[in-house]
């Protein structure tokens, strides 16, 4: 729900090592919001096994390398201790992109955290992203980890490095209600994070609500943001979005696949009410 933090965190996962950072990162959030992870795979009828869960990432392994849990504990006992609970779970689907889709939606998550490939040009056209699909299926935030960036969660140690937030806002992208999303998200994490907003433009737009201090640059606005979140050291970048809006678009992605495609750390997408 925006205005709160995530409670029902969904991590599709193909089960590959690589994955093994965003599944952190799933896990962590999950932990600071005492929230339900999701963790979720997709196969086709003739791929399916049944209740093969050690595919799936190890939760108390890692909990327990976090030093958050005894090795030994159960997963009634990590429930009381940190107030999580964990699901696995495999969806028989045709379509990743559906299935995703279908579960995310019957399960009201409401943050996905996922991996994406840094794909451009003719790679992109001829395989698009299911993640990032999966993401305009079902418009519910989500967190864009890429297999070349290393995030905010340390996944030897749990430690989380979340200082700054980088949000750009523009006038047509109401900015309020996600901003309190990405607050609320970013302090259940590290009650001292900073949110830092920005606006790319010749002039700065007039917003409904209360808003910090919104730094005004001038540019094209994909590079503009990279640059600033270069400057600042960001180690998130929160993007409110509306999805992609016409044949420019279509071609060459929304501003926040481009985005998510050159940043030098994740990126949260925040779908506008």
């Amino acid at each position: 729900m925006i205005g709160e933090p995530p409670k029902s965190i969904v991590h599709p996962t193909d089960l590959s090592f690589a994955s093994q950072e965003a599944f952190a990162h799933a896990l962590r959030i999950a932990v600071a919001t005492q929230g339900v992870l999701h963790l979720l795979h997709i196969e086709a009828a003739e791929q399916q096994e049944t209740d093969d869960w050690d595919r799936f990432p190890h939760v108390r392994e890692m909990l327990a390398r976090w030093r958050m849990i005894e090795p030994a504990a159960s997963r009634a006992e990590v429930a009381e201790k940190l107030g999580v609970q964990f699901v696995k779970a495999t969806v028989e689907s045709a379509s990743p992109v559906q299935g995703v889709a279908a579960y995310v939606t019957k399960h009201l998550g409401d943050l996905m955290v996922l991996m994406t490939h840094n794909r451009s040009g003719l790679e992109r056209w001829l395989e698009e992203s299911v993640a990032e699909e999966a993401v305009r299926e079902t418009r519910a935030p989500a967190l864009f980890l890429r297999e070349d960036q290393t995030g905010f969660i340390d996944r030897e140690t749990g430690k989380v490095k979340l200082d700054t937030v980088l949000m750009p806002v523009e006038a047509s992208v109401p900015p309020l209600d996600a901003f309190r999303h990405i607050a609320d998200f970013a302090h259940a994490l590290n009650p001292a994070a900073d949110i830092m907003l920005l606006h790319v433009g010749d002039d700065l737009p007039i917003f409904d609500g209360l808003l910090p201090h919104i730094e005004l640059r001038k540019g094209a606005p994909v590079e503009t943001i990279l640059s600033y979140a270069t400057e600042i050291g960001a180690d998130l970048i929160a993007m409110p979005t509306q999805g992609r809006r016409g044949l420019l678009d279509a071609l060459r992605g929304s501003t926040t696949e481009r985005v998510l495609r050159g940043a030098p750390c994740p990126v949260y997408a925040v779908p506008a009410k």
